[in-house]
């Protein structure tokens, strides 16, 4: 009975989250503002490092670089609790929801092996200079972490896992080719992947919005 019910109130909380799916992607549309410009400037940041007057005056380390990017991770995240927390003020919902909680349980088998690999190269693994692999990592199950919420997440946002995903599992087929393109391969793609791809995301996302805005006045 506990397992039926249990199964009960996730189809019910499902149910819900679908129903919100408008309210979740016009939040996910400002995060994803924000990580793409922060990832965009950092992106730039660690290109520029190396250059003639950059206040570094050399090229940023594998342990700097994961630290860089793990940054911009802390800032996006306190961002779109801070959304998260706005919409849920307005709407008189509890910031924790049984909808948060769900969206965590799937997400969160997702982040292991992130965690985990992040954690050993911080510890020995930058020593071998293997950011592309920590790149690889990252990338590949953040697309996977946002797949995992299909059930009751926005297409948009469905979407922008698949793109991740793909783009992740690419990278290491496509390596030599990148090289041609770009002396940093890992930065150039932590700079597409979350970077370009969210600021695409946020610009469509909040253009549908528009789109649907204009369509719901013209109705009334």
């Amino acid at each position: 009975m506990n397992e039926q019910s249990r199964a009960e109130e996730d189809l019910r909380v499902i149910r819900t989250l679908m129903e919100r799916a408008t309210t979740y992607r016009a939040i996910s549309a400002p995060t994803a503002l924000v990580g793409g410009i922060l990832s965009i400037l950092s992106a730039a940041f660690i290109h520029l490092s190396d250059a003639p007057g950059s206040p570094l005056g050399r090229a940023v380390g594998p342990r700097e670089f994961a630290i860089i990017w793990l940054d911009v991770l802390f800032l996006t995240v306190l961002a779109n609790a801070f959304f998260v927390w706005r919409e849920a003020k307005s709407s008189g919902r509890p910031f924790i929801s049984s909808g948060m909680r769900l969206a965590l349980r799937a997400i969160g088998p997702n982040l292991i092996v992130p965690l985990i690999f992040t954690i050993w190269f911080l510890k020995i693994g930058f020593v071998g200079a293997i950011e592309l692999e920590l790149v690889v990592v990252w990338a590949v199950f953040y697309g996977l972490a946002l797949l995992s919420t299909q059930l009751f997440a926005p297409r948009s946002l469905v979407l922008l896992g698949w793109v991740c995903l793909l783009t992740g599992v690419t990278v290491p087929v496509l390596a030599n080719t990148f090289e041609g393109v770009a002396s940093d391969v890992p930065n150039l793609v932590m700079g597409v992947t979350f970077g370009l791809y969210h600021l695409i995301y946020a610009l469509f996302t909040w253009s549908g919005k528009r789109g649907a805005a204009g369509v719901q006045f013209a109705d009334e």
